[in-house]
């Protein structure tokens, strides 16, 4: 019996240790529990503080972006001729850009962008301060410009007239002081035995084409010795001609051709009476015979005559 009632109060103890355990335990599960719950609302308010802030920073973020765009339209609208101002002007553009792509990405101060930001339209003031200034100079340079170009212009316009008329009278004493002749005539010439010459105008007894001319007084040409050309066209249109090759050519009227025959003279201004004859090499054709006359590249005189 007396074991019976031990092993009873055994029971009776064990069973209540086992519920002051349960009690115990119980009491910490419901503070852990209300520790979990303070733990959650605590991070839902920083969950919500955090979104505010991140909102907020989003739209500085946003401004600042709008306000680097507005400075580089600004900046992409500056113009100067001034090549320096312009390197300087690409370098303000380019740090814009830079900070465009920081304000787009994920590592981004917004302090430091907002700081920068002021210092680049701090910047931009002065230059346009500066341009306009280069601007208004330039202005001035420009009416300055065209009134100079204008007196310019009126001044070529005076010196092409005086060369005009500077060339004009520079042809007048070129063609002035040409050589002139008078009394030109060729005939054809019979030899006779004892070496003196009659005229004639018989294909086959001419022996010798003569010109005779007189070159005329002219105190504006240059004087010294000059080659006096003469050029004898048959009736066929061939020039007479010893030789074919450039030995026998001269240049008269632009252009370069055969003579006939040439004399050397020294001419001093002064009247001159010269003949140059032409020798016979074959039989003379029958038909008209065109005469030209040349001194210092232009024609002098021209004439004609006809053998039968």
């Amino acid at each position: 019996m007396e074991n019976q009632t031990e092993n009873t109060v055994t029971t009776d103890n064990k069973g209540n240790k086992t519920n002051k355990l349960l009690i115990i335990v119980t009491i910490l599960l419901l503070g852990f529990c209300g520790y979990l719950i303070w733990q959650n609302l605590e991070l839902q308010k920083q969950i919500e503080t955090g979104q505010v802030a991140f909102t907020e920073v989003s739209s500085d973020r946003d401004q600042v972006k709008s306000e680097l765009e507005d400075m580089l339209a600004q900046y992409e609208e500056m113009e100067t001729n001034n090549n320096e101002l312009n390197e300087e002007l690409e370098a303000q553009k380019a740090q814009i850009e830079k900070l465009l792509k920081e304000a787009k990405g994920k590592n981004w101060s917004i302090y430091k962008l907002r700081k920068e930001t002021e210092t680049l339209r701090t910047i931009m003031k002065g230059y346009v301060v500066q341009i306009d200034s280069l601007n208004q100079a330039n202005g001035i340079l420009k009416e300055e410009n065209t009134a100079v170009k204008s007196e310019l212009t009126n001044e070529k316009t005076k010196s092409q007239n005086l060369t005009e008329q500077n060339e004009d009278l520079t042809d007048l004493v070129t063609i002035a002081s040409h050589l002139k002749t008078s009394g030109l005539k060729s005939y054809g010439v019979r030899v006779k035995s004892n070496n003196t010459g009659k005229e004639t105008d018989r294909a086959k007894k001419t022996d010798k084409i003569r010109t005779d001319f007189t070159i005329l007084k002219n105190k504006i040409t240059i004087p010294g010795k000059k080659w006096i050309y003469v050029r004898i066209l048959t009736p066929d249109g061939k020039v007479l001609s010893e030789k074919t090759d450039d030995s026998n050519k001269f240049d008269f009227n632009g252009v370069r051709g055969l003579y006939s025959s040439k004399k050397q003279i020294n001419y001093q201004n002064q009247q001159a009476n010269l003949t140059i004859d032409w020798k016979k090499t074959s039989d003379f054709p029958v038909g008209e015979y065109n005469i030209e006359v040349y001194a210092d590249g232009v024609d002098i005189g021209k004439t004609k005559f006809t053998l039968k």
